[in-house]
């Protein structure tokens, strides 16, 4: 029975995180190079049955952005391994010959140098015929087809099928769906957004009530910005907002349904819609446990932070929750 291996190294990421190296994130050049090897999967209809993963921020993440481009509306389904982490080449053989016969097609996300010297321990014969001596860089895969069952891997168990750069793969991705003929320079779920405002409310004895807005920085550091990103294949749009919102701000709160409103915006060739929903903070998150921490978040008066926005579009649903915010006060 033939079974494959694929072997990816994680994408491009930060080289320095306060947090230590296990923390450091992916860059968002790596970010999407690792979904054009999963749209370059999916067009391939390569689609492994399971996915195990080192625990490091930049391998998990890499695993769970292939994941949403391989199976487009489908939560994540991936198995963690904490031995992962700069393990050595022999030690994800171990984990590749402990698998159960039940498993066709393993993609296994790891780190150099192991991820690198993983092929020479099950295809090692083939690659010396064929005079390779792969180095893989961030973002590109190895596959190696077998026909032995797991435990019995060695050197001479496997050949290689395919070796595959990020860069040497279509860099656009299909619009509106995976088998949409136009293109876009993201894959089709980032251009359906969800949001948060997230508020605090302080009550005076004498009635009046002041509202503030908890803003970060823009990825890029240039303005303040309130929580917002691409529904997340397999949650909710208000399951999403609530995720970005501890991605994003480091908070955690209620968010309130219905939601305030929507609005769009243009950004990677086409129009991305957003729908807002008012959140009550109630947690903010320290540093050491806030992802995004290098953002900086501040509270703003609500007032403020309708005139900080960039967006007209959510200027005005900052307006709505403005005129709406009697309902919040509690």
């Amino acid at each position: 029975m033939k079974r494959l291996i694929t072997l990816l190294r994680h994408g491009e990421t930060v080289t320095y995180d306060a947090r230590g190296d296990f923390y450091r994130p992916l860059t968002e050049d790596g970010k999407l190079d690792v979904q054009r090897i999963g749209a370059f999967l999916d067009k391939k209809n390569l689609h492994p049955d399971k996915i195990i993963a080192s625990a490091a921020e930049r391998t998990l993440h890499s695993a769970e952005k292939l994941h949403k481009t391989l199976y487009p509306g489908v939560a994540p389904d991936i198995t963690i391994n904490p031995d992962f982490y700069n393990a050595s080449a022999q030690t994800l053989l171990s984990a590749l010959t402990a698998l159960d016969a039940e498993t066709k097609h393993v993609l296994i996300v790891g780190h150099n140098p192991g991820i690198s010297a993983l092929p020479a321990l099950i295809a090692g014969t083939d690659m010396r015929k064929k005079r390779l001596f792969p180095s893989l860089k961030p973002a590109s895969i190895i596959m190696i087809e077998i026909t032995c069952d797991w435990p019995s891997l060695s050197p001479a168990s496997g050949r290689i099928v395919q070796m595959v750069d990020a860069a040497n793969v279509p860099q656009d991705f299909p619009w509106p769906d995976r088998n949409g003929s136009q293109k876009r320079k993201r894959p089709a779920y980032f251009y359906r957004q969800s949001s948060v405002i997230p508020f605090r409310v302080t009550n005076h004895d004498n009635g009046d009530s002041d509202f503030e807005v908890l803003m970060t920085l823009s990825s890029g550091g240039k303005h303040f910005v309130i929580p917002k990103g691409a529904i997340d294949p397999g949650l909710t749009a208000i399951e999403s907002a609530v995720k970005e919102a501890r991605e994003e701000a480091g908070c955690i709160g209620t968010a309130l349904e219905p939601s305030v409103g929507k609005y769009h915006y243009q950004k990677w060739g086409a129009r991305c819609d957003v729908e807002v929903f008012a959140m009550r903070v109630e947690q903010l998150l320290p540093d050491v446990e806030w992802e995004e921490s290098h953002r900086g978040r501040k509270w703003v008066p609500l007032n403020e932070a309708i005139e900080t926005v960039k967006e007209e579009g959510l200027r005005k649903v900052l307006k709505a929750f403005n005129d709406q915010k009697d309902r919040f006060v509690s």
